[in-house]
């Protein structure tokens, strides 16, 4: 008997589950003050119902249609520098910006965007001034950042 109590519920609720159909119900268009409105009962005399096919779950979404797939243009890979930093994430770039932080090994390109342009080059050095007082002067060879001071 106990056993019964327990299995009562379970077949109850498998028996909802299972037998149960989906409801389905007219939608009506009509129009009241200028705007068009749907609703589940008509809503005036010039109601109409509104065929509504049913919603397919799963599968793809593109059966059936000629759909053309988005394709990102094709990236270039970012220029190699030769120097020894080589490529340095953009992210990296705007940090080191910021902080007015170069190191060994970058190219005239990257210090340029970090430091600007220099007020000077004096040989193989870029001089850079602020308020006419010397600010640091940065060493390239062969388009390297090799020394500053």
């Amino acid at each position: 008997m106990h056993n019964a109590q327990r299995i009562t519920p379970r077949v109850i609720l498998f028996t909802i589950v299972t037998f149960t159909t989906p409801v389905t119900a007219a939608i009506y268009q009509c129009q009241q003050h200028g705007q068009t409105v749907f609703s589940d009962r008509p809503c005036g005399s010039d109601a109409r119902v509104i065929d509504v096919s049913p919603v397919r779950t799963g599968g793809r979404l593109d059966q059936g249609s000629d759909v053309e797939f988005y394709q990102p243009p094709q990236r270039r890979p970012a220029p190699d520098s030769g120097c020894p930093a080589g490529y340095i994430q953009s992210s990296d770039l705007r940090r080191m910006r910021v902080q007015a932080h170069v190191h060994e090994g970058m190219s005239e390109a990257q210090v340029r965007y970090i430091l600007g342009d220099p007020e000077r080059q004096d040989g193989q050095w870029w001089v850079y001034e602020r308020r006419g007082e010397e600010t640091g002067r940065y060493r390239f060879r062969q388009g390297c950042l090799s020394s500053w001071r």
